[in-house]
């Protein structure tokens, strides 16, 4: 089951704080969708997001941004990314 299994949609639109950064919106994801987003998103050992997933912030992905501490805008948006690959 991939992620947007687990959310139930492609799109989706969430309402965060003024002043969020993707850590924050990762965590909101780990909140409302728990165990079940948990395994396909996130490293149970280190509590990071897995490193063959992109999360990508208005087309520019994160590591060229400020990371997990991106700040996060009205308006703006959050892709996430399973790396493929096969031959």
């Amino acid at each position: 089951m991939g992620l947007k299994q687990v959310v139930g949609q492609r799109l989706l639109e969430i309402d965060l704080p003024q002043g969020s950064t993707v850590e924050d919106f990762v965590a909101y994801m780990k909140k409302r969708w728990g165990d079940k987003l948990s395994p396909h998103f996130i490293d149970p050992h280190n509590n990071q997001v897995h490193p063959h997933v992109r999360i990508m912030v208005n087309g520019q992905t994160i590591q060229f941004l400020n990371g997990m501490q991106t700040l996060l805008n009205e308006g703006d948006e959050v892709v996430i990314l399973p790396l493929v690959s096969g031959g």
